[in-house]
C-alpha cells in the first residue's frame, strides 16, 4: 500500500522563503534519485511560519527509509538552523487519490 509522508517545519521569522526554497530543491531532487517517491507537494502559511512537505511513497518501507538517507541527512543539516524546534514527521496509508 502506498504511503504518505507529512514532514511539517516551524521556521524561525525571517526565514520562510529560505526554508520553501530548500525545502522544494530537496523534493525536487529527490524524485530524481528516489524512484519510491511518487509524488510531492510542498505548501505553506508565512503568517504562522509552518513549512510543510507531503509525499507519497511507493510503500510503508520506503517511506520510513528517507530517515536514514544521507541526502536526507544533508537537508535536515542545512535547514536546523532555519526552525523552531524539532521537525513533526507523521507516516500515513493512502488509501484513495484523486487529480485532474
Amino acid at each position: 500500500m502506498a504511503e504518505v509522508v507529512e514532514f511539517t517545519l516551524n521556521v524561525k521569522p525571517g526565514h520562510y522563503a529560505q526554508v520553501l526554497a530548500l525545502y522544494s530543491e530537496w523534493a525536487h531532487t529527490y524524485m530524481d534519485i528516489n524512484p519510491a517517491l511518487v509524488s510531492a507537494l510542498i505548501v505553506g502559511d508565512e503568517g504562522t511560519g509552518i513549512v510543510r512537505g507531503i509525499g507519497v511513497y511507493r510503500d510503508h518501507d520506503e517511506a520510513a527509509a528517507v530517515n536514514s538517507d544521507s541526502f536526507f541527512g544533508d537537508f535536515m543539516d542545512a535547514i536546523a538552523p532555519l526552525i523552531e524546534g524539532a521537525p513533526n514527521r507523521v507516516l500515513l496509508d493512502l488509501f484513495h487519490a484523486w487529480s485532474k
